[in-house]
C-alpha cells in the first residue's frame, strides 16, 4: 500500500518492471526488456459489491511517457469482478505493432459509445488463464479502447460499466479498480511512464458525464 492508500502489483516476464510511488501522489513505471510486464495501482475492495451499490467512480490522470515498444502497450483502467468473473479494461493510450492484429488481443468488436469527449470502441474476448480471484478458468475480458489516444483527462468509469450492462455484458461485483500500464517489449526496448497525477474518486452523482479534451494521435482499430 502506498501513501495514498492505493494497493499495487507488478508482474513481469523478462528483465525489469518496477513501480515507484511518491508522497505527492505521483508514480513512475519503468519497464526494460520484459516480454510481458503489468503494473497496476489503485483500489481493492475487501467486500466486493456491484458497481451500482457504489457511487459514481471516475479517474483523473496526467502522465508523460517514453516508449520504445516492439509489441504493444496499454495505459488506462483495469479491474476484476466476481459473479461473474471478468477482467475489464478502459484504455486511453495504446500502441500496437503493425504485426499484431487487434482481434488477437481484443477479440470481437461489439459496439461503440461516446463519453468524456471521444468515442470508445467496445471489444469482448474470452481468455483461458489463471484469474487471480478464482484460479484456472475461462472468463470474459471487456475492452473499451479510446480512438484518440491521450495522456491526461477524466474517465467516467461508471459510464463504461453502464454501457457494458446495456450491451448485455454483465459486470459483476468489483474486486479492484486500478490504473494499468501493460507492455510487451523486447531486448533493449524501454517503456518509462511518469504519472504526475492519478486519482480515483467516488461521488454520489451518477448522472453526469464530464467531457475532456483529448490529445494525441487519432488511432482507429
Amino acid at each position: 500500500i502506498d501513501s495514498t492508500g492505493y494497493k499495487y502489483e507488478v508482474w513481469r516476464d523478462g528483465y525489469i518492471a518496477s513501480l515507484e510511488c511518491f508522497d505527492n501522489g505521483g508514480y513512475e513505471v519503468y519497464i526494460k526488456a520484459a516480454s510481458s510486464a503489468i503494473v497496476r495501482f489503485g483500489l481493492e475492495f475487501d467486500e466486493p459489491k456491484s458497481f451500482d451499490q457504489f457511487g459514481n467512480f471516475a479517474a483523473d490522470y496526467e502522465y508523460d511517457e517514453s516508449a520504445n515498444v516492439a509489441g504493444y502497450y496499454f495505459i488506462g483502467i483495469y479491474g476484476v469482478t466476481t459473479e461473474p468473473h471478468i477482467e475489464y479494461y478502459i484504455i486511453d493510450d495504446w500502441r500496437l505493432a503493425d504485426t499484431i492484429a487487434a482481434e488477437t488481443i481484443f477479440g470481437e468488436k461489439v459496439g461503440e459509445f461516446t463519453v468524456d469527449g471521444d468515442t470508445y470502441d467496445i471489444w469482448q474476448n474470452t481468455a483461458n488463464k489463471e484469474l487471480r480471484v478464482q484460479g484456472d478458468m475461462s472468463f470474459k475480458q471487456y475492452f473499451n479502447i479510446r480512438r484518440n489516444t491521450r495522456k491526461s483527462g477524466h474517465i467516467d468509469i461508471t459510464a463504461h460499466f453502464k454501457k457494458w450492462e446495456e450491451l448485455g455484458m454483465k459486470v459483476g461485483k468489483l474486486v479492484d479498480l486500478k490504473a494499468l500500464v501493460e507492455a510487451w517489449s523486447a531486448k533493449n526496448h524501454i517503456t518509462f511512464i511518469n504519472f504526475s497525477k492519478f486519482e480515483i474518486t467516488e461521488t454520489a452523482d451518477t448522472s453526469s458525464v464530464t467531457p475532456a479534451d483529448s490529445t494525441g494521435e487519432t488511432t482507429a482499430i
